[in-house]
């Protein structure tokens, strides 16, 4: 599970069942799940160290909410939070390592002079080079 959707997926998951389970109990510890949701969408913004950076914040907030829903009763709640720093330990360890594929010589475009010297409109997506006589 190092991918980067297994592990916000984990963050996801853990984040809603905190922030959904403590709002339906009528409990102010919906806050701090909502607010482990917002750091997860934000961490679909970022990469590199920015993750890592999120990935900390996320494993603080969540730490405080595993103490106060352990202090307040409330299991359900304490689970999600509990998830939520599992993936955010996730974000910490494999977050600046997640980067785009980097491109490769197949894909860089093609030299489009050379292209249109062998004859071919490279702007036509059902061109053929002539046929030579």
């Amino acid at each position: 599970m190092t991918g980067r959707w297994p592990v916000t997926l984990l963050a996801v998951v853990g984040a809603l069942l905190a922030g959904v389970s403590a709002q339906a109990a009528g409990s102010t510890l919906a806050s701090v799940g909502w607010a482990v949701a917002a750091g997860v969408g934000l961490s679909l913004m970022l990469r590199g160290f920015g993750l890592r950076v999120v990935g900390v914040l996320l494993a603080v907030v969540s730490i405080g909410g595993i103490a106060w829903s352990a202090q307040a009763g409330q299991w359900l709640p304490l689970a999600g939070f509990v998830l939520s720093l599992v993936a955010s330990g996730g974000f910490v360890i494999w977050g600046p390592s997640w980067r785009h594929r980097q491109r490769t010589r197949s894909d860089a475009p093609a030299d489009l002079w050379k292209t249109m010297d062998e004859g071919v409109d490279p702007t036509d997506e059902h061109s053929s080079p002539p046929e030579s006589d």
